[in-house]
């Protein structure tokens, strides 16, 4: 795979690919491409308070910065999501160590793969006396900040379950939601 392309696909996990469509990650170090590397460059220098060259060419320099968000994503957030999204609703704490990265880099995928609508978390984190109430799942995958209950704007819960099989381990569909989650092993249908 050539490195503008692998470059191209952490674009689209932190929420860049919008400014690629329609290429998506094509290899090709475009117009396009360069805009959402911009794009990524200028966010990252004021996340980080750190300063990367802001060229729009995804060289060294930025893949180093593009796996060190992708690393913090569940601390950080993405372009989409706010980890702020995710807070317990009964509580509005996070977990410890933040969400699990993967949560929401996948999110950010499966965003840009539903055509860049909207995605709405309903619910993210559960401390435990918030999931007993609820009544979630003893071992619910919300526990340990892996999981969200999402709507996504325009796209009804049966196409966005059929995008979100692709990429996740658990995914669940319900009459007006779809959850989705990073759960490790066997993969959860439901």
């Amino acid at each position: 795979m050539s490195n503008v392309k692998a470059s191209q696909e952490k674009l689209i996990r932190l929420g860049y690919g919008e400014y690629m469509r329609p290429y998506g990650a094509d290899g090709k170090l475009g117009p396009k491409t360069k805009k959402a590397t911009l794009e990524f460059q200028k966010d990252y220098n004021k996340k980080t308070k750190k300063r990367i060259k802001e060229d729009g060419i995804p060289g060294p320099e930025t893949n180093k910065a593009l796996d060190h968000w992708m690393k913090e994503a569940g601390k950080w957030g993405t372009k989409h999501f706010s980890v702020n999204e995710f807070r317990c609703k009964g509580t509005g704490k996070l977990p410890s160590g933040g969400m699990d990265n993967q949560l929401l880099l996948k999110l950010e995928e499966l965003r840009y793969r539903l055509g860049g609508k909207p995605v709405i978390i309903n619910s993210g984190y559960r401390t435990p006396e918030h999931n007993r109430k609820v009544g979630g799942a003893a071992n619910s995958q919300h526990l340990y900040g892996r999981a969200a209950d999402i709507v996504v704007k325009g796209v009804s819960p049966s196409r966005v379950y059929q995008e979100a099989d692709k990429l996740f381990n658990g995914v669940g569909k319900y009459p007006t939601f779809t959850h989705v989650d990073t759960r490790p092993g066997k993969k959860a249908r439901f």
